[in-house]
């Protein structure tokens, strides 16, 4: 994977984990931020923002886990084809329709 890829990752696997210390520190905070004699207005967008974080932080999860996936089915390929595609094995596999086709084909008297 380039360069370009591994900055990436690491730059929304950072933004999650800013957005789950960000929910943490709100949830401790909120004992001493939020009073009974707040508006409702501020309680729901305290909340709302809450809920936000938590909503990027699982986005970014999601997003590393699809990376992670398709990362792997790259590998998977790549090995796949270093492993079978090779020229000899090609001529084995070719070699191995032939007999399979002569062995089917009905000897004419």
């Amino acid at each position: 994977m380039g360069v370009r890829t591994v900055k990436l990752r690491l730059l929304w696997r950072a933004l999650g984990v800013v957005c789950l210390l960000g929910c943490l520190l709100m949830v401790v905070l909120s004992g001493t931020l939020l009073h009974a004699g707040m508006s409702r207005v501020l309680l729901i967008g305290y909340w709302l923002l809450f809920v936000a974080l938590i909503m990027v932080a699982l986005y970014c999860a999601m997003l590393d886990l699809r990376y992670t996936r398709l990362e792997f089915k790259v590998r998977e390929r790549a090995l796949f084809h270093e492993t079978f595609m090779t020229d000899e094995f090609r001529q084995v596999m070719e070699d191995a329709k032939k007999k399979a086709a002569e062995e089917e084909r009905p000897d004419a008297p």
